[in-house]
Formats: C-alpha cells, structure tokens, sequence
C-alpha cells in the first residue's frame, strides 16, 4: 500500500530565558570570533536558554502541534524524537504519557547532528506512505549545554547556539504534502584533519550532492521552490554554500538568525512555523527544509496543495 504523506501543523518551543550574544564569555576572549558573529553580515544577537529537560521543553510544542491539528493525542499512532541529548527509555515513556499518547510507538533518532529532525521527518512520511501509521508525531529538540557543554559557538564557528524544540504532524492528509527527501553523509567533512579551504570545499561539495539527489527524487527543481528553510547559520556562510545551488537571497529565510540563533536540529520547523504565520502559502508554492549538521545534511521537499 502507498500514498501521500503530508505536514498537518507545525509548532515549536523556545528557551524561556533570552541573553545578548554579544555577553558569551568566548566573545569576550575572542574579539575576531564577536566580530566575525556579531556583525550584521553575519546576523546573530541573541541565544535562548533553560532550565528545563529536553522533553519538558518539547512537551508544549508537541501539545500546540496536536491542537492546531485537531487531533486527540490518543489518535497518534508513532512518535519520533530526532535529538543529540541522551534520553533514556524513563524520559520518553514520561513524555508520552503527560502528552497522552502512552500507547504511541516510539522512535528516537540522533547521531546525524542538526540533520536530525530531517531524517525523523523522512521515516515519518515513509511510515504513514506505506500505511504502517495514519499520524506520526515528529519531535525534534536539543539543549546546547547537553550537546556541546564547552561551547555555544557552534558549527566550526558560524553560529551561536539556542535551546528550543520544533514539532511536526505527518499524516496522509495536510496543508503541506512531502513531496521528495534525500540525505547525505560527507567523509570529508567528518574529518578532524580537513583544512579550513578543504572544509569548504568539502560543504560546497556536499550541498551539491544533497541537492542533485532531491531533485531526482522531485518532479520539481528544489530551486524553484518558493521559500528554503535552513539551519540558522551565519547569513555570510549561507550565502556561500545556496546560491552555489540555485538558490537567490530572497529565496533563503535569514530571519531567524537574529531572532532565536542557531537552534541545532530545529532551525527549518521553527522557520517554516514562522513563515505560515505570517503567509499563507499559495496553491502549488514549494518549500525546501534544510539541516545542516557537521558532516551530515538533510532537506525535505514540501508543496501547498492545489485545488
């Protein structure tokens, strides 16, 4: 049995504390980093941060999701946790009963860096495709002092890291249908020993590939699409890695940089949560979702259904 698999709603969670970047202490030991981050060229100003679990601070997002929806959480049939923290079988049965899915088949996904959430998101819509689930709750989230405790310069330097959680409802039926997925794993890029120049190539390179594998998975050049939603990196490291594949600067959604920093996994659902609230997409728009992670990269074809 195959089908359609389609993003039903989209919402999120932030940090609840907001902090100046420019106050992190590896700013301050490092005037070339602040000025290579903090420059309107590069766009970062703030970090969200909590006190809470990471499934404490996905918990209302994954609420929110299900409300906008219209879907009772016994209705879910799967959830997917896409996230680099250790969460132990404890943290999640927990979190499936508070969000009242306890008899929900559980996922939990990590390992592919801030291309998480994008591979949960493709597992979900192979699941509901072939008839396994009718709803599959994705939810991704991390918590920077979890992930990287020694720093919240993330990304080899081109961002500042922010706590947030991003949820996704995949279902047969939705506003968004997912139309095409691909992921890709650089050997280069997970190289320690890579030069600065390599390192770029390399990204260069792997965007490339990642790229000529969704449009052969598409009917539709990824470049055509209306809006992409990338990993919030520095405006200047985007705008040398997407034009490189088709992409124009008012093609790439930059807002969230400044406004929430690099939230890991949950960059591209927190920014095309954002986007459909303030634009509804018109009939046939494409969306393209991209995480970025260090060595792996993943992207989601979306597209507004047609009367």
């Amino acid at each position: 049995m195959s089908g359609e698999a389609a993003l039903g709603a989209v919402a999120y969670e932030l940090g609840e504390y907001e902090s100046p970047a420019e106050q992190l202490d590896e700013f301050a030991q490092d005037p070339d980093l602040a000025a290579a981050l903090l420059s309107p060229d590069a766009g970062f100003a703030v970090y969200r941060h909590t006190d809470s679990s990471a499934l404490q601070l996905a918990l209302p997002a994954a609420q929110r999701t299900l409300s906008l929806a219209g879907l009772d959480p016994s209705d879910v049939d799967a959830v997917v946790v896409a996230s680099d923290c250790p969460l132990g079988k404890r943290d999640v049965a927990e979190f499936a009963a508070e969000l009242g899915t306890p008899s929900a088949c559980m996922f939990n996904m990590g390992l592919l860096d801030c291309a998480t959430a994008m591979a949960a998101l493709m597992l979900a819509a192979s699941l509901v495709r072939d008839g396994t689930f009718r709803h599959v709750l994705v939810v991704s989230v991390d918590l920077v002092d979890v992930v990287s405790p020694a720093s919240r310069i993330l990304a080899g330097g081109a961002a500042v890291g922010s706590d947030a959680a991003a949820t996704a409802l995949v279902s047969a039926r939705g506003p968004l249908r997912i139309t095409a997925a691909a992921q890709h794993r650089s050997p280069e890029l997970a190289r320690s020993t890579t030069t600065t120049q390599g390192q770029l190539i390399a990204r260069i390179h792997a965007h490339r590939e990642l790229f000529a594998r969704l449009a052969k998975a598409d009917d539709r050049p990824p470049e055509t699409a209306a809006r992409l939603f990338p990993s919030n990196f520095s405006r200047r490291v985007l705008r040398m890695y997407l034009p490189d594949v088709g992409f124009s600067e008012q093609q790439i959604h930059f807002d969230g940089i400044g406004r929430i920093g690099h939230c890991l996994g949950s960059d591209p659902l927190i920014n095309l949560a954002d986007h459909l609230r303030s634009a509804e997409p018109k009939p046939g728009d494409g969306f393209v979702l991209l995480g970025s992670g260090i060595a792996h990269l993943g992207a989601v074809a979306l597209r507004a259904r047609e009367p």
